[in-house]
């Protein structure tokens, strides 16, 4: 199942799950609270999340490179950014993939 969320969608629904939808992981509802925006060329836009297979996920769909703030990851044209937490650590793991990695 994939699901979309930005920090307006789901403000304030940590731990809370609305009839037929999962409950959100706390390590998920902090990324999503950071209110993350991707920036360039002039212009930034709010961070639209997937969760697939537990981890979050980002793709750059513009035209031109992007930064992630405040996670101050930069992503070219059609990379995408994934980030996951692993128990038992203390930082979130970010990879970034591109387009042709994703379809090998």
């Amino acid at each position: 199942m994939i699901h979309t969320m930005t920090a307006k969608q789901h403000r304030g629904r940590a731990g809370q799950a609305a009839a037929g939808e999962e409950t959100l992981p706390v390590w998920l509802a902090v990324l999503i609270a950071a209110c993350c925006q991707a920036s360039g060329d002039g212009g930034s836009h709010d961070v639209l999340w997937s969760c697939v297979e537990g981890r979050a996920t980002y793709t750059n769909f513009g035209r031109k490179a992007e930064t992630i703030e405040p996670l101050g990851v930069n992503l070219s044209m059609g990379e995408t950014l994934a980030v996951f937490w692993t128990p038992g650590d203390t930082t979130y793991t970010m990879e970034v993939y591109s387009q042709a990695e994703l379809c090998a």
